[in-house]
């Protein structure tokens, strides 16, 4: 595992095209009940079980499914019961009953009944009379007139039926529907909005297809767990046709996808504001998150107390232990697009200036001067420079590239000096904005024509960084140290010169208080990384992880990476999964765009390394559409996509770019080597993974040389390996990678059971599964078929936890006879649905010789057909052919 700091080599500012064929989203019908299977299965027990009570009350949002919720579960308990629907919210009875979607289905048992709630009087002797008592189902009890919720309480009373009704919390109920779970007559039940991980599910499941989990985590987040939001926010993002095709799944841009039905439905939330109510969520809406003392300096407590009361803002304590610390924030993220879409410019101005003189007088946080630098940029007014360049510098640090991007063009634009215009170009560098970069390097170098370190160095920067190597070194030449070490490591290191990107970043890290040290200490870890010196790399980190940056946070984005690529290297991937999992979210939360995906493919890396091929999959969200277009990062989301899909066992066709020198080099070898072997193309796959591991042991990359010996040995290559197996490595887990092609390739069985114990103490089940099956191996050609079989367990208990990964090494577990090499390609072949002929062609044998393989493999496995091979192997790339 490696991270990559940069965000390197031919790079290109890329927007959503919008050219992808256009995605549909599934009905209700078709997704069925998502995320509340805790929930169904407590209700379906209650409804069924004779107890004291008479029934069940479900209490919740409006949109949160409470009516989705009781209609599956009439649909699973009323077989036998005859159910009459009491439709609350139509007195009019002219008017038809208009359920919800998921009522629908409980329309086809014969023994349902419609029924207004003016007409329970008239059914009260049927239900006396009735052999068994019926189910009576209230939708929206809360909108009863007084006297029917009488009624239903003393039904409930005299236990003459069961009940189940529902209510919205956010609504005034009649007392006696109050009563019924006051009074314990009827089980609340409550239901709550859902969860992260369901909000995911259902999302995934309205769209019927994979979906990055960037997307899957933003409607989440957008809908804050309410079904109905979050539906309305799928059929808009499908109906506007903002949802892209990529590798990784569907992806979603930045933008709220606001329908006009979905704007409507949060109209109808603010709609009844007072003029005083409206002004002040105004003023929470543009400067959420409000410190609480701040926003009563500007609003009345009468006004703040209704807007709690209708749940439009929320009070949130802060960890410190002061309570007038609290902050004032939307009670949902969408109410604030919509007051921002109908806010007038003026009005909009007025609050801003107002905010900007509150926050004045308090004195604030540099993250607070921040925010003010910004609302008086958008009320028009004239910022000093070295204001504008200090928010410039804080958001940067904060990773907020657009917002850093913002403040230095205001600063360029409004003063034109060289400082200005050197800080800006860097801002449009680190979005990748290289055309927007050289405009103003250029247009600054026409204005100051005399000769400027700052414009030399950016200049340097955005060579550099777009892999212009021969045009870098001359701009790098004029420069003096330090920026001159700086941007030479930084070109040895995306060249993958390890060797020599140690030497020139190791004299800036000693530095301490360097205006460079932060960004080069990161490059020399990256380095060590490379090098097979994850442990030097730990100790490196523990000397600046509390170090601020003192100039350019350029890089700084990247610090958790390469401190999580320097824990999995030394076998701790569970706790590098976990550091990564949490920046993850913190990116996701704060809707940091660009960071999100970078730390979304880290996060990846470790769980394919894991063995979770299907949960990478769908990290791996770099692509052309992506706000931010990275094209190194795009290269690599391609390159561990195909990795991914090839650990499933299927062969990916994407089109990788020709592997150049860079960090990523040796793993493009690797994912090109993947597709090119299980299409039958050994050789080529052979020449390809030698190629990577003597040009990454000529530039010093051990850590490179031995995942590519690693993979050389699970491709079955293992005596190909031998030439680098005396690598010198820290840690058990990387010795272990180098070590397996050894063992295998000498048969030493003490050595490989060495590497399964250390694979599996890592966490890296895959590797360890894999490590066990071939040890099974040897145990068998040895004639310890006690072991043997103990291996073997082992194996199929790892596998299991792997997501289905099907690789050779896995084929056949339970085979009392191993496969050899050529008998496993051949099962690789057939599982793609080759035919024999076809497979001939491959391998470059006649189609009798491989007829001969199949009949050996048969014979092995208890076979007899290519569909049960299939079946057996747990592959299923494509339909069989015919026998």
């Amino acid at each position: 595992m490696f991270p990559d700091v940069l965000s390197g080599t031919t790079c290109q500012f890329c927007s959503n095209t919008g050219d992808s064929p256009q995605v549909g989203m599934l009905s209700a019908h078709q997704v069925g009940l998502v995320g509340r299977e805790v929930e169904l299965t407590r209700l379906t027990r209650l409804l069924t079980q004779s107890d004291e009570q008479a029934g069940v009350i479900l209490v919740g949002p409006s949109g949160v499914g409470k009516t989705r919720l009781a209609t599956e579960a009439l649909a699973q308990t009323a077989a036998n019961r005859s159910v009459i629907r009491v439709m609350a919210n139509h007195p009019d009875p002219a008017l038809p009953f208009q359920s919800s979607a998921a009522a629908a289905r409980t329309r086809s048992n014969a023994s349902l009944v419609d029924l207004p709630a003016w007409e329970i009087p008239n059914v009260l002797g049927r239900i006396g009379s009735a052999r068994r008592v019926p189910m009576l189902y209230v939708d929206d009890a809360h909108l009863l007139e007084p006297a029917t919720a009488a009624l239903l309480f003393e039904l409930a009373v005299q236990r003459r039926t069961r009940l189940l009704l529902t209510t919205n919390i956010d609504e005034q109920a009649p007392a006696r529907i109050t009563a019924l779970w006051k009074d314990e007559h009827l089980h609340r039940l409550d239901v709550r909005p859902l969860n992260a991980t369901a909000t995911q599910r259902l999302a995934r499941a309205w769209l019927g297809e994979q979906i990055t989990d960037r997307a899957a985590r933003r409607l989440a987040q957008l809908s804050d767990g309410n079904p109905l939001l979050l539906r309305e926010l799928v059929r808009a993002a499908t109906q506007e046709q903002l949802l892209t095709r990529s590798p990784a799944g569907l992806t979603l841009p930045h933008q709220v996808p606001l329908s006009v039905p979905l704007y409507d439905l949060i109209k109808l939330r603010i709609g009844q504001l007072t003029p005083g109510e409206r002004n002040a969520l105004e003023q929470v809406v543009l400067a959420e998150p409000v410190p609480l003392p701040l926003l009563e300096r500007m609003v009345t407590d009468s006004v703040l107390l209704e807007l709690e009361a209708k749940d439009l803002i929320r009070v949130e304590p802060t960890s410190s232990k002061y309570p007038e610390d609290a902050m004032v924030r939307l009670f949902h993220p969408l109410v604030g697009y919509v007051i921002r879409h109908d806010m007038p410019t003026l009005r909009r101005r007025a609050h801003l200036r107002a905010w900007t003189r509150t926050y004045t007088e308090a004195a604030g946080s540099m993250a607070e001067i921040m925010r003010v630098v910004g609302w008086r940029l958008d009320a028009g007014e004239l910022v000093s420079e070295e204001e504008l360049l200090r928010a410039g510098k804080e958001a940067a640090n904060g990773h907020d590239l657009q917002a850093a991007a913002r403040f230095t063009s205001a600063a360029w634009q409004q003063h034109a000096t060289v400082r200005a215009a050197a800080a800006h170009a860097l801002s449009l560098i680190a979005m990748a904005d290289f055309d927007g970069a050289a405009t103003v390097l250029d247009a600054a170098e026409r204005l100051h024509q005399a000769p400027s370190e700052l414009l030399i160095a950016a200049r340097a920067r955005w060579h550099v960084l777009q892999g212009r190597f021969k045009d870098a070194s001359h701009v790098i030449d004029q420069l003096t140290d330090p920026q001159h070490t700086l941007h030479a490591g930084m070109c040895a290191y995306l060249q993958g010169h390890y060797d020599l990107a140690l030497s020139l970043c190791s004299r800036l890290t000693g530095k301490s208080g360097s205006p460079h040290q932060l960004e080069a200490t990161i490059f020399q870890m990256a380095a060590l990384l490379h090098a097979g010196r994850p442990a030097d790399a730990l100790t490196l980190y523990e000397t600046i992880r509390d170090v601020g940056d003192n100039g350019t946070a350029f890089h700084a984005d990247s610090l958790d990476e390469v401190y999580a690529g320097a824990l999995a290297d030394l076998g701790r991937l569970e706790e590098a999964a976990d550091v990564l999992s949490r920046a993850y979210d913190r990116a996701i939360t704060e809707q940091r765009v660009r960071l999100d995906a970078q730390r979304a493919l880290a996060l990846g890396v470790v769980l394919l390394e894991r063995g979770r091929p299907k949960q990478a999959l769908g990290l791996f969200a770099f692509h052309s559409a992506y706000p931010v277009g990275w094209q190194l990062w795009q290269d690599r989301a391609q390159l561990w996509t195909a990795l991914a899909t090839a650990t499933l066992g299927r062969p990916n066709e994407t089109h990788l770019p020709v592997p150049s020198p860079s960090p990523s080099f040796a793993y493009h070898c690797i994912a090109q080597a993947w597709m090119m072997f299980l299409r039958g193309d050994r050789g080529q796959a052979e020449s390809l993974l030698l190629q990577a591991a003597e040009t990454s042991r000529m530039h010093g990359g051990h850590a490179d040389v031995a995942a590519v010996a690693h993979e050389l040995a699970r491709l079955g290559m293992a005596d190909q390996a031998a030439p680098f197996c005396e690598i010198p490595l820290q840690g058990r887990y990387l010795q272990a990678r180098r070590d397996y092609a050894r063992a295998i390739a000498a048969g030493d069985s003490r050595l490989l059971r060495r590497v399964a114990e250390a694979f599996a103490e890592a966490g890296a089940e895959l590797y360890a599964a894999e490590a066990y099956a071939e040890l099974a191996r040897l145990y068998r050609l040895g004639s310890q078929y006690r072991a043997a079989t103990a291996a073997t367990l082992r194996a199929q208990a790892l596998a299991a936890r792997c997501e289905g990964a099907s690789t050779p090494p896995l084929l056949l577990l339970q085979s009392t006879d191993p496969l050899t090499l050529r008998e496993r390609e051949i099962v690789l072949l057939v599982a793609q649905g080759l035919s024999d002929k076809e497979i001939a062609e491959r391998l470059t044998v006649s189609v009798r010789t491989v007829g001969n393989h199949l009949y050996r493999i048969y014979r092995k496995t208890g076979v007899s057909s290519r569909r049960e091979l299939q079946r057996t192997t747990g592959y299923s790339m494509s339909p069989p052919r015919p026998e």
